[in-house]
């Protein structure tokens, strides 16, 4: 059973620290961090949509508001994201993309593919589709058990 749980453990906590790596090191050339790229990636989904507020910017990144208001003001002062319509208020307005944010985000998401093409080098599709599967499935379970 230790052996089942260290193969466990070790491999997501060895992908997910390279994910950060390679992240932090690839979105540096936009002086984003990771966080950004995730808050920017969903503002991309909702372009057209009327934007997203900060609570669900929240709930898709998968981070807390206070770290989300860090984020956005980081890219409001960038010019990457700013308040969806005219005279929009500061608290519990939608935000967007700019024209910039839109430009900067499609760059990222170059790079972006361009990495995960690189990380599934030799794993077949159906590989692949068997291990999204699989972690969505383990997601689901871990989210289910209680203390």
């Amino acid at each position: 059973m230790g052996s089942q749980f260290e193969n466990f453990v070790s491999a997501i906590a060895a992908v997910g620290k390279e994910v950060r790596r390679i992240k932090a090191q690839e979105m540096r050339r936009f002086g984003l961090k990771g966080t950004d790229v995730m808050c920017l990636h969903y503002l991309e989904g909702a372009v057209g949509q009327g934007g997203l507020t900060a609570s669900e910017l929240s709930r898709q990144v998968g981070i807390d508001r206070a770290a989300v208001s860090r984020c956005v003001a980081r890219l409001e002062r960038q010019g990457l994201v700013g308040p969806e319509g005219e005279g929009a208020q500061r608290w519990g307005r939608r935000l967007s993309l700019t024209d910039k944010g839109l430009a900067v985000t499609r760059e990222a998401n170059q790079v972006i593919l361009e990495v995960v093409g690189r990380a599934c080098e030799g794993v077949s599709a159906q590989d692949r589709a068997a291990m999204y599967r699989a972690l969505w499935a383990i997601h689901a379970n871990l989210e289910g058990i209680t203390s």
